[in-house]
């Protein structure tokens, strides 16, 4: 008796999914957002700078973005949108605040009404203040965390100089970077003694909890399917941001260099 060998073509299902695309920045301000470190700044409203930006903006527009979001507090968003509606008007004079130069500026050109806060960053009872790490500041595991995030800074310092501001946007979100960032953090986690671990007390309670808070809140601005949010927010939380992203489901992600490269 003959075999006979059934050949069924099932065509997979396309399921579509709301786009994300963050973008790790420098902060182009002397912000007080709590960092031990910080690299030097530019000066963002220089002739060249501004042409530089129009550039990362030119190449962002083709994401098309539904939304945007930003490394602002929640609670602050009313009046980040009141700024954002004057800036539309031509009443507002933008800062050197990456908000104002990338957010506002591709949420403008992209024909957005408003722009979305979705930081969250506050003092939580049982979270050790980072100043107060010095007190372990001659311990190996201290030197170990100081030295990496000095690196970090000094190389970043080195390669913004030499490079146009589209071109250091795509080093800081390069792979590789990113999870050097992470490493730091890492060490970090190591610092404190047994009876009081305040390194990995503030890397658990205060800095993975923040990224966690961050991403539902990303998640929550989800409308539709048809969504494409773009997200600018300190290079720092990328590892953290895309790992819970990715590692969700929910999310088309997007990478810069498909924009910027």
């Amino acid at each position: 008796m003959q075999e006979v060998y059934l050949s069924v073509n099932f065509k997979e299902a396309v399921i579509i999914k709301p786009s994300i695309l963050i973008l790790g920045t420098d902060h182009f301000s002397e912000q007080n957002n709590g960092d031990l470190f910080m690299t030097d700044k530019e000066d963002i409203l220089s002739k060249t700078s501004q042409t530089e930006i129009r550039d990362v903006i030119n190449c962002l527009r083709e994401f098309e973005p539904t939304k945007v979001a930003l490394e602002v507090l929640q609670e602050n968003e009313e009046a980040l949108n009141k700024q954002y509606e004057s800036f539309i008007k031509g009443d507002y004079t933008l800062t050197i605040n990456e908000v104002d130069q990338i957010g506002f500026r591709l949420a403008k050109d992209c024909g957005r009404k408003k722009v979305y806060a979705v930081d969250w960053n506050k003092d939580e009872d049982g979270i050790p203040d980072l100043s107060g790490l010095d007190e372990w500041k001659d311990t190996d595991d201290y030197k170990a965390f100081k030295m990496i995030a000095e690196e970090i800074v000094s190389e970043s310092n080195t390669y913004k100089q030499k490079h146009s501001i589209r071109e250091f946007l795509l080093w800081m979100n390069d792979p590789q970077n990113v999870l050097r960032g992470q490493e730091m953090y890492m060490k970090l986690s190591l610092v404190g003694g047994k009876e009081n671990p305040a390194g990995a007390v503030w890397t658990a309670k205060y800095w993975y909890y923040r990224n966690l808070l961050i991403y539902k809140n990303l998640v929550s601005l989800i409308d539709s399917n048809e969504d494409r949010i773009f997200v600018l927010y300190g290079a720092a939380h990328l590892h953290l941001l895309l790992q819970f992203i990715k590692e969700s489901g929910i999310f088309d992600v997007k990478v810069p260099s498909d924009y910027l490269g």
